[in-house]
């Protein structure tokens, strides 16, 4: 090759090291640009993935917080039930303390007028000749163990007993309705530590969590513009009065003592034949709120023909027995005893002296506006709702704006969460509802009252309280 065409070589690299030298200055510097890239994104997915930890957590956490508050809604509930149930108990032991009182005397005084009727001697007694089947043993046996001082001494035995007894149940009465005060008044506060123990609890070692003092629905506190509860006293006491009532009717001793004894043959006649017969009568009821009065009464009614120009058969009573017993302010009277007016001259005669009665409790039960959603105004059962906030302040999540040793950089990792007010915040609710573990066995619904302790909780949605949380954090949707 001549001279003149050979290229000229310098003293450095030839021309396809250069090149090459190039190339690997290019590839160093995109491959820092794909590092600083990759490591952006590795930030990102590390703030990304720690957000979506906390927001699960928090939800999660506000979840049990609001159930939590439900459990105890639904046991304050219950409670109420349970100490009414105890209270109308209560009084249905009253009662019957009254009418053991009250036929103790009716027995005694009984058994004391059967020697009239001849019962010492069976086959020639006055019940035995007439054919009172039914009443002359009776008779018979009353006669015996008067005889023996049985009955007088088992009679004043009853009487002493029943009204001490008395006594412990009023005391038990007050210290029930003291209860159902105590709960009113202490469910917030303990409400609202149970809630922020739960809070904590799910937070254990992984920094703090608060829950609202202030529910964003608090349907104990406010029911349609009441509280959910009302103590009801005075004239409010008429439901409580027929739940009572309703309960010592289960027991057939105590509404009625009544029973009737015939004579097998006529004893007189006029237009239709008329038989004579021993009328037991009595029972116990509550008179008023603040009393209650058992009467017993039995008589033997007989038939004459009397009358000079036209004669008809009347009837003449014959008191043989009669004993009365109260307890309470002594307003009634024997008048208002059931079968007052079936034997008028017993009734008469029965006297007693009145047992100390605070009358019928004062009660906690479903306010007016609750009872009015189960009185056909709405076709639900009134449900207590109750929503929460749960928040978490910014700085305590594990991102690298909070707690965790990745932090943010100017040039690198500029991540910043900016949550409103700095607090990240889940929102859940609860509803406590009436629902019997079971159907009735006649099949007939239930309506929701505090007599029985069927409340339980659940949650529901959380989404009609969402825009009043964001309202609290100061955020405005359009």
């Amino acid at each position: 090759m001549p001279a003149a065409l050979r290229p000229l070589r310098g003293p450095g690299l030839s021309g396809g090291s250069a090149i090459r030298a190039r190339q690997q200055g290019q590839a160093l510097v995109y491959g820092l640009f794909v590092l600083i890239g990759g490591l952006a994104a590795l930030f990102f997915l590390f703030n990304t993935g720690q957000l979506t930890r906390e927001k699960t957590k928090l939800v999660n956490t506000a979840d049990a917080v609001a159930y939590s508050a439900g459990v105890m809604n639904a046991r304050a509930l219950n409670f109420v039930a349970y100490t009414n149930r105890a209270l109308i108990a209560n009084e249905v032991t009253i009662a019957q303390l009254v009418s053991l009182s009250s036929w103790a005397q009716y027995v005694q005084t009984h058994a004391e007028s059967t020697a009239r009727l001849g019962c010492e001697v069976p086959q020639y007694a006055e019940p035995t000749v007439k054919g009172m089947v039914e009443y002359a043993p009776v008779c018979v046996g009353l006669f015996y163990a008067n005889a023996t001082g049985a009955v007088e001494a088992a009679a004043q035995a009853v009487q002493l007993v029943t009204e001490v007894a008395v006594l412990p149940a009023e005391a038990a009465k007050l210290a029930l309705q003291a209860s159902q005060a105590a709960m009113a008044v202490a469910l917030p506060a303990v409400r609202q530590t149970v809630m922020d123990e739960v809070a904590q609890a799910n937070y254990a070692g992984d920094g703090d969590v608060v829950v609202d003092a202030v529910p964003l629905k608090d349907g104990f506190a406010d029911f349609d513009g009441q509280p959910f509860l009302h103590r009801y006293s005075g004239d409010e006491r008429e439901r409580f009065k027929q739940a009572t009532l309703s309960a010592t009717g289960l027991d057939p001793f105590v509404p009625s003592r009544s029973w009737r004894s015939e004579a097998r043959a006529p004893t007189c006649v006029d237009f239709g034949p008329h038989v004579d017969h021993v009328q037991r009568a009595g029972g116990t009821t509550l008179v008023g709120y603040d009393e209650w009065r058992a009467l017993d009464t039995v008589s033997m009614w007989r038939y004459r023909l009397r009358g000079r120009w036209l004669p008809r058969c009347r009837s003449g009573e014959d008191p043989l027995g009669d004993g009365v017993q109260a307890a309470g302010d002594g307003s009634g009277g024997n008048g208002d005893a059931p079968g007052a007016r079936v034997n008028p001259r017993a009734t008469a005669m029965a006297s007693s002296s009145d047992w100390h009665y605070s009358g019928l409790p004062s009660f906690y039960a479903l306010s007016a506006a609750a009872l009015s959603r189960g009185a056909g105004s709405s076709p639900l059962d009134p449900r207590l709702d109750f929503a929460v906030r749960v928040t978490r302040n910014a700085a305590q999540t594990r991102t690298s704006d909070g707690r965790s040793p990745l932090r943010s950089s100017q040039r690198l990792n500029r991540y910043s969460g900016q949550p409103a007010r700095g607090l990240y915040a889940g929102v859940s609710a609860s509803q406590v509802h009436f629902e019997r573990p079971s159907p009735r066995a006649d099949g007939q619904a239930e309506l929701a009252s505090l007599f029985n302790p069927y409340w339980q909780v659940r949650l529901i949605d959380a989404a009609p309280y969402v825009a009043m949380a964001r309202a609290r954090q100061g955020v405005t949707t359009p």
